[in-house]
């Protein structure tokens, strides 16, 4: 049997002793039942009436009548459902020890019943585990709270088991949940759904292994409001030190990144803008500083002159000029610097440039200084606009002034020999008749291109090689133009899309003639798929400024898809008159002759709603109208700029004045008119052959193979090489050769003829050729032997621009390596398996692995064991659903690096999908220094919320300024002692506990604290009022002495002025409480309080070394000690000091002169009662009166 200690309770009304002996005959076989070492036995209403010996000791009391008669939910909660089960049962429960810390106990519950029917229950502790766990107390929550609801943004306060216990107003606004609502409840109610259920294994993980995977760091999650919407946030997290407890408090902060996002997102959007503008332009542009030094090319500078933009940049800009002027460039802007005479600056001047290959071409030089914008350098924008057309159509105007057309014997021996000239050609031929349109003729490249044989070429419509919805209206093209003479495509080159045999489709490019032999039309088409391929690979990634898009040639407009235009550059109102604010807002219609502007809006209309690109991503001649009404030709480039935010549409369009060109072209067609008339002689036969050469898009070449003469060359050949036909006929052809080739040859060719074999003939090969000029550049040659005796042909294509596309590639791929070692932070390119690609110079830095070790290895090589198993997992997971939880967005996680040490930092996560295939790119950041800072700051504040909570709030200041001794003299402070009248006789009754209860309530009363009793001992209403009155009039308890209380005015400057009135009005309203209290028929019958007050200069201070305590000395609080002694129950007993310092609101009645102990004879006063006061009329509402009869008594229970 377990010793038990029987204490007095409510089992002393017991009348009989047998129907006791059966109780307790019931009482020990429940105790056999649970055979426990620990027992308590409670009555019908869960209070305790016996327990064992061992129960205080385990709960943290000191003795077993603290105990006794309290409800049993003060150290075990959760009971109140089971003590109703039936005969046995057992459960898990948890233990509240008096040290805040809970216990986690396994418990039996026996039920007992006894002849009288009063059951009771029998409850034993089987087993006992101490949890690592404290509560944090009222008073401190409070306390924190004013600090941390003026926070402005959400905070939380959780335990190691994830439950909040505290969280400010700013999470109460941000989520939506009341603080009533949140409290008690797990925190992972704000986390979003990607991470809710796991959100208590990475706190657990933390507590056993200590691993700081998120504690100290900042990161970015999605977090979750009541309504459910969800949004992106950074959250820190940190553990609150806890200096006396072995238990984990953790904060944390949360901050809404919404509005931060949305900006970059806007950012971006604007940069992408100016990027796409700049690389539309047709020019090329530089950007130098002051000592003319290249910042900042385009893509058509690399394309014009060769260099890649590697090479241009960090350079000095009179590499792009002939040897004559480059000396002297970099005075000439040193001049300008130093004087601020504008000789060359702002305006356009004739000047010539040279490519990389050495090669020379004329153009036109517009230069401008860049504003301000930052930096110490000074920026100047220059754009370089090709007059190579211009000067190329003006060599054509001279060309045919002197051209005369000899023999047309030298022109055309054979017709096999065309045909084997025509079949060496890149490009396939078709000549149709006008009238049908039925194929006549075809060359072998058309076989090769489209898949046909010739034999099934001839004799249908060409139709066969078009797509169906041009297919249907070509024959219309053809009458339209036979009917009215109007060229619309005749002569001239555009791009189409044809059909091969198998049905697929492809780019190419069209040029179409008209033979002099009537009722013939040729065509030349090229294959532009690999062109169009190299095109799509070159990107552009620079920014534009609004000042470099000023500084073009051409005029520019951005307009939306209404029309509407949005923007416009400085060339637009110098070449059409309307001013910027005259442009903006106006559809751009307006710039268009009145036939045509009337329809544009449905054009554009057409193109947003069926999305064929009628004339989107072309260049095409067009009419423009200025301000004045003048009309001039142009040359229109219209883009729709790729989505890059916004709701509207946006398009692109550059426009090119072609008044000079018109000229030009005006004079060639009146020669070209001229010579025709004068060549009639010319069989008809040549002439449809020369007009189908000159059609080709690469230059023709026939010579002879004995001596290597050149017979025959196209106009393409005079155009890319810089001879006339003239000066071509009669030469070797060795005159296109550089000299190391040259050299050997005739020795080639002399080879073939003496062995017949063809290394060369039939085949395409890759050569360097030679203009007149003596410049070189990369071209691809194809030799062919027409069935003509003794004639060799050749077709010879420039590769210049497919080649600076290869280097702009391989320029690009430099930059980007350049740019990503030039990273502060780490950096990983990984496949969709998670194995890692690529590495920075960072990472190797940071991590501790070189390149090598890295490249091919798995990217949870640098993950903690807790994520590196799940890693693969996440990214099958996305790769399967599309779901970006992580993709785009910066997360705060924890790194390993290789000597197994781990540190917190920023991980930002993108998705790359180049050609098909998807890569992701990470960047991680170290932020081990800021995590540090933080936690070092939530220590601090910790430590300040304790030391305001158990001092004053001045002389918390001070300690904190000063921690020396603190004692302070003050002049005028009231003081009150209160004691329990017949404190003993009625304790000598009561049980320990309740007399204990009774000094604790009073007590916490008086100090304004919370109560924590129940409605059983009838102080629970009282305790309120007493402590509603003392917090109501600023009072403050000092100490308790026994069952009496020591009571002042604040000793703080800004309340001493009326420090006696508050006391006495405290007095009055609490003894006012007590008689209504008494009014309710108390259990233990009515108490009531000896009041005394003084007042004078005490002297106050700080009494300890590590637990600190406020008290207070000095003669007036040995007189308010006497006057409370000496006075009567159930009244106030003051001193003269008291009178004459409260002032007139107070009535006060001489009680005479006694004998005060130390002091002698003194004259008392008892205060009867203070007139009602505009600054206390707020007071509470009894204080008006006496309170109904059991008004008092309260429904609850306080524990």
């Amino acid at each position: 049997m377990v010793s038990l200690a029987v204490l007095d309770g409510p089992y002393e009304r017991l009348q009989h002793f047998e129907e006791e002996a059966k109780y307790l005959s019931a009482l020990n076989d429940a105790i056999l039942r649970a055979s426990c070492q620990s027992l308590i036995v409670v009555d019908e209403a869960g209070f305790i009436c016996l327990l064992s010996e061992d129960i205080p000791n385990i709960f943290g009391y000191e003795q077993a009548e603290s105990l006794i008669n309290r409800n049993v939910g003060i150290i075990i909660q959760d009971l109140s459902s089971s003590l109703n089960l039936g005969d046995y049962s057992q459960r898990e429960a948890r233990g509240v020890h008096t040290d805040g810390g809970f216990l986690q106990l396994e418990v039996g519950i026996a039920a007992i019943r006894s002849a009288t029917e009063r059951g009771s229950v029998a409850i034993t502790i089987k087993r006992i585990a101490r949890l690592k766990k404290r509560r944090i107390s009222q008073g401190l929550r409070e306390s924190a709270a004013y600090i941390l609801d003026a926070a402005f943004d959400p905070m939380f306060c959780t335990d190691g088991e994830g439950v909040i216990i505290m969280v400010n107003q700013a999470a109460v606004k941000e989520f939506g949940w009341s603080e009533t609502e949140f409290i008690g409840q797990n925190v992972r109610m704000i986390v979003g759904a990607e991470h809710q259920d796991r959100h208590d294994s990475y706190m657990q993980h933390y507590i056993e292994t200590g691993v700081k995977k998120m504690i100290g760091k900042k990161r970015e999650i999605q977090a979750r409001r009541k309504d459910g919407t969800e949004f992106v946030a950074e959250l820190g997290l940190a553990e609150i030190p806890q200096k006396d407890f072995d238990e984990h408090i953790f904060c944390g902060f949360i901050r809404n990144l919404t509005k931060e996002k949305d900006a970059q997102a806007e950012i971006i959007a604007k940069q992408n803008l100016t990027s796409k503008i700049i690389d539309a332009s047709f020019d090329a542009l530089f950007v130098i500083n002051q000592h003319g030094i290249i910042q900042m090319v385009n893509d058509q500078s690399t394309k014009s002159l060769g260099w890649s933009r590697d090479e241009f940049i960090g350079q000095n800009i009179n590499m792009i000029m002939p040897e004559n002027h480059s000396a002297n460039h970099d005075s000439y802007l040193a001049r300008y610097l130093e004087t601020g005479i504008k000789n060359m600056m702002g305006t356009e001047r004739e000047v010539e440039a040279r490519r990389k290959d050495g090669s020379k071409f004329p153009c036109i030089l517009g230069l401008a200084e860049v504003d301000e914008i930052g930096g110490s350098d000074r920026l100047f924008c220059g754009f370089i606009r090709s007059l190579a057309r211009e000067k190329a159509l003006e060599r054509r105007v001279s060309d045919e002034e002197e051209r005369n057309l000899k023999n047309a014997k030298e022109i055309l021996e054979q017709k096999s020999t065309i045909l084997g000239i025509l079949d060496a050609s890149f490009d396939a031929l078709f000549v149709i008749t006008e009238e049908e349109r039925i194929i006549q003729m075809v060359n072998q490249k058309s076989c090769d291109m489209f898949g046909w044989t010739r034999e099934e070429f001839i004799g249908q419509n060409i139709s066969m090689i078009m797509t169906n919805d041009v297919a249907a209206h070509h024959d219309q093209y053809v009458e339209n133009y036979l009917a009215t003479g109007v060229k619309k495509m005749i002569g001239k080159q555009r791009e189409v899309v044809a059909k091969r045999k198998d049905g697929s489709t492809f780019p190419a490019a069209l040029g179409l003639a008209e033979p002099q032999a009537a009722g013939l039309i040729c065509g030349f088409i090229r294959d532009l798929t690999q062109e169009k391929a190299s095109q799509a690979e070159i990107i552009a990634k620079q920014n534009l400024t609004s000042k470099i898009i000023d500084a073009s040639f051409d005029a520019l407009f951005v307009i939306n898809q209404h029309g509407i235009i949005q923007m416009v550059n400085d060339q637009s109102t110098k070449s059409l008159g309307w001013s910027r604010d005259e442009f903006i807002g106006q559809n751009i219609n307006m710039i268009m002759p009145e036939n045509h502007s009337a329809n544009h809006d449905s054009y554009l209309a057409r193109y947003l709603e069926t999305g064929i690109k009628n004339m989107m991503g072309t260049e095409r001649e067009v009419e423009a109208r200025r301000k004045d009404g003048s009309k001039f030709p142009c040359i229109l480039g219209l883009a729709e700029i790729d989505e890059i935010g916004g709701s509207d549409r946006l398009f692109c369009g550059f426009i090119r004045s072609l008044a000079r060109e018109k000229a030009l072209e005006r004079r060639v067609s009146d020669e070209e008119e001229r010579n025709l008339k004068n060549a009639k002689e010319i069989l008809e036969q040549k002439s449809t052959i020369l007009g189908i050469l000159d059609a080709s898009f690469d230059a023709l070449f026939v010579i002879t193979e004995e001596d290597r003469i050149i017979q025959m060359v196209n106009q393409k050949s005079c155009d890319v090489f810089g001879w006339t036909r003239e000066e071509f006929i009669g030469q070797n052809i060795s005159m296109i050769m550089t000299n190391d080739v040259a050299a050997h040859h005739d020795q080639y060719v002399e080879n073939y003829l003496a062995t017949g074999v063809k290394k060369m003939i039939g085949k395409q090969r890759e050569i360097v050729a030679k203009r007149k000029d003596g410049s070189t550049f990369p071209a691809a040659l194809g030799l062919a032997e027409p069935q003509a005796a003794g004639l060799i042909c050749g077709f010879i294509r420039d590769l210049t621009q497919e080649k600076a596309a290869e280097e702009e590639i391989i320029r690009e791929q430099l930059l980007t390596s350049k740019i990503i070692d030039a990273s502060f932070d780490a950096l990983f390119v990984i496949n969709d398996g998670g194995i890692i690609q690529q590495v920075n110079k960072a990472s190797c830095s940071v991590f501790g692995w070189s390149r090598e070790e890295f490249v091919g290895q798995n990217i949870k090589m640098i993950m903690p064991d807790g994520h590196a198993e799940n890693h693969d997992r996440y990214l099958s997971r996305y790769l399967q659903s599309g779901f970006k939880k992580m993709i785009g967005k910066e997360r705060e996680i924890e790194a390993r690096r290789r000597d197994g040490s781990t540190f917190p930092c920023i991980l930002g996560l993108s998705e790359v999908v180049t050609n098909g295939t998807t890569q992701f790119v990470g960047f991680v950041r170290d932020v081990t220094i800021q995590k540090s800072l933080l936690l070092a700051e939530a220590e601090r504040e910790a430590s300040d919320s304790l030391l305001f909570n158990i001092l004053p709030e001045h002389i918390a200041y001070r300690l904190k300024a000063d921690p020396s001794h603190i004692a302070d003299h003050y002049d005028n402070t009231t003081i009150l002692f209160a004691d329990i009248v017949g404190f003993t006789d009625k304790t000598s009754k009561m049980s320990p506990h309740d007399v204990g209860l009774i000094i604790f309530v009073m007590s916490m009363s008086l100090v304004g604290a919370r109560s924590c009793f129940v409605e059983r001992y009838d102080f629970s209403e009282l305790t309120v009022v007493l402590r509603t009155v003392a917090n109501f009039f600023f009072t403050d308890k000092v100490k308790t002495i026994g069952d009496c209380y020591m009571i002042t005015s604040i000793p703080s400057n800004s309340l001493e002025h009326d420090g006696c009135a508050r006391v006495c009005r405290f007095a009055l309203d609490m003894l006012r409480a007590v008689r209504d209290f008494n009014n309710t028929c108390p259990l233990h019958g009515p108490i009531d309080f000896r009041v005394g007050i003084s007042t004078g200069s005490v002297v106050a201070g700080v009494v300890g070394i590590k637990r600190f305590l406020f008290d207070m000395w000095g003669d007036a609080v040995n007189v308010a000690a006497r006057m409370e002694q000496s006075g009567l129950a159930g009244q106030i007993q003051v001193t003269r000091n008291v009178v004459d310092s409260a002032g007139s609101d107070f009535t006060f009645e001489l009680r005479g002169t006694l004998a005060i102990k130390g002091k002698g004879p003194m004259d008392v006063f008892m205060l009867k009662s203070a007139k009602p006061s505009e600054k206390w009329r707020h007071s509470l509402k009894w204080s008006e009166g006496p309170r109904p009869q059991g008004t008092l008594r309260s429904k609850s229970m306080f524990i």
